[in-house]
């Protein structure tokens, strides 16, 4: 599993049920493949992001000892 932050712990926390479990799912696959994600420009710059259904992303870096998940929010405080 990819590494979290402290703000991504308190926001997968709070995400519904069903949310947290297809996160968990994308979180499975960034731990395979750290670049699956699509990279960010402009103010996020050297971020990426994943979808995480219609309505929610996952924002995060790319380190040497994986994915560092950094927030998991709504689409559109995500790029905020």
């Amino acid at each position: 599993m990819p590494w979290l932050t402290k703000r991504a712990e308190k926001d997968l926390a709070a995400l519904p049920p069903g949310i947290a479990k297809k996160a968990r799912e994308v979180f499975s696959e960034l731990d395979a493949n750290p670049k699956a994600g699509y990279k960010l420009m402009g103010r996020l710059q050297g971020k990426r992001a994943a979808r995480l259904g219609r309505a929610h992303r996952i924002i995060y870096v790319v380190e040497d000892r994986g994915a560092v998940i950094l927030t998991i929010s709504q689409r559109k405080d995500s790029y905020r």
